[in-house]
C-alpha cells in the first residue's frame, strides 16, 4: 500500500493535523470520518477537512508521541481504507570545538516565514493571516494544489497569497502562486471576494520579472537582511 513521508511544521503540531497536500487524492472526500492507527494500535477517529488538504483532529496523537516541529511522519494507507502514522524523532547533530558548540539554526527561509507571519504590516498595511473555520491560521497553508506558504486577507477582505521563492528559477514559483490562486477562488472566495498574490523575493530577478508582467494580480517584493553584530546586553533587551 502507498506510504509518504512528510516533515511536520508549526501549524500541523501546534493544531493537532496533518497535512496531505500533493497526495489528496489518495484520502477520502472532504469531511468524511477517517480512522487513524499509530505504531501501538491506538485507534484515533477523525475526518478530513471541509476544503483544505489535511487531516483534522488527531492532537492526541501528537501528545501520545511528543511529536515536534521538523519531526519526520510515515504516512501508510491500509487496505481497509485506514491510515497510519509512524513517527520518526527529528535528529539534531552538534558540532564541538574545544568548549564551545557550534548551534545548527533554522534556515533563512523559515526565519524570514516567522518574522512575516509577527509583521505582516511590512508587507502592506492592513494584512493579516487568514483562519479558517477551526481557526487554523494560514501559515503553511495545505491545499489539494500545495501548501501556501502564507495565506491572507487584506484590509478589504480579499485574499492574498504570499510565497517565499526558495530556488533559482522563476517558472516554478509564478506556477505555484497561480495554481494556489486558483484553488483559492474557487473553495474558499464567496461573493466577489477577489485574490492575488505577492511573491517575496531576496535578489534581482529578471526573468520572474518578465514572467510577473503578464500575470494579473501578482506583484513581486524584495527583502534585505541585515547583519549585526550585538551585545548580550543587546540581544536579551
Amino acid at each position: 500500500m502507498p506510504e509518504f513521508e512528510h516533515n511536520l511544521n508549526k501549524t500541523e503540531v501546534t493544531w493537532g493535523l496533518i497535512s496531505v497536500a500533493g497526495i489528496r487524492d489518495y484520502f477520502p472526500p472532504p469531511s468524511e470520518k477517517i480512522v487513524v492507527f499509530d505504531d501501538e494500535e491506538r485507534k484515533y477517529v477523525t475526518k478530513m477537512h471541509s476544503s483544505a488538504a489535511r487531516i483534522d483532529g488527531i492532537t492526541d496523537w501528537f501528545r501520545n508521541h511528543h511529536a515536534k516541529i521538523g519531526d519526520a511522519v510515515v504516512i501508510r494507507l491500509n487496505q481497509d481504507g485506514s491510515i497510519s502514522l509512524s513517527l520518526k524523532k527529528e535528529t539534531v547533530t552538534s558540532v564541538v570545538e574545544g568548549p564551545t558548540s557550534i548551534e545548527i539554526v533554522p534556515s533563512v527561509e523559515k526565519l524570514l516565514e516567522d518574522f512575516l507571519e509577527r509583521n505582516l504590516r511590512h508587507i502592506e498595511e492592513g494584512l493579516k493571516l487568514y483562519k479558517d473555520e477551526n481557526g487554523v491560521p494560514g501559515r503553511q497553508f495545505s491545499t489539494d494544489v500545495g501548501t501556501i506558504d502564507l495565506l491572507c486577507l487584506d484590509k478589504h477582505n480579499d485574499f492574498v497569497i504570499l510565497e517565499l521563492k526558495k530556488e533559482r528559477g522563476s517558472d516554478k514559483v509564478v506556477g505555484q502562486i497561480t495554481r494556489y490562486m486558483g484553488w483559492v477562488k474557487k473553495k474558499l472566495a464567496k461573493g466577489d471576494q477577489q485574490v492575488r498574490g505577492i511573491i517575496i523575493v531576496h535578489e534581482i530577478d529578471e526573468d520572474l520579472e518578465y514572467s510577473v508582467s503578464v500575470v494579473n494580480n501578482v506583484e513581486i517584493k524584495y527583502y534585505r537582511i541585515d547583519l549585526k553584530f550585538i551585545s548580550r546586553e543587546l540581544l536579551s533587551s
